[in-house]
């Protein structure tokens, strides 16, 4: 099947499908080789490679959380390979609070998939101690 949305598209149906928690549909939004970096020194900071990788870090990370992780996109800025959305993250864990941490989410898009991603944080600190 062809995939005709643009990147942004592509991102704002990922966005939405991670607020409905569609795992099919996110699922079909990732390349089979896709490479998730998770940077820091906490609880989820490593590289997760392959679908079945991320997936496991999204779990975690609900797990951690208490399923409280919500991410609420600002703006998405989309090219041909890469796109960046700004996003807030919400969450909370043992009586600690992400309350609208800037991050910009980054990525490259293959083929109408994400390939890879990265989070850039506003800050580091606050991200590790949130997560360890």
């Amino acid at each position: 099947m062809a995939m005709t949305r643009t990147n942004k598209e592509l991102l704002e149906d990922w966005f939405a499908g991670q607020a409905r928690t569609d795992i099919a549909a996110m699922q079909d939004m990732l390349a089979e080789d896709v490479v998730w970096h998770v940077p820091g020194r906490n609880l989820l900071s490593r590289d997760y490679h392959g679908k079945a990788e991320v997936f496991g870090f999204f779990a975690r990370a609900r797990e951690l959380s208490g399923g409280t992780v919500r991410i609420e996109p600002i703006e998405i800025l989309a090219g041909d390979e890469h796109a960046v959305a700004l996003v807030r993250v919400h969450a909370e864990r043992e009586g600690r609070k992400l309350d609208g941490e800037l991050q910009a989410f980054t990525f490259r898009i293959e083929g109408g998939r994400i390939a890879e991603f990265w989070f850039l944080v506003e800050d580091r600190y606050a991200v590790d101690a949130f997560w360890s």
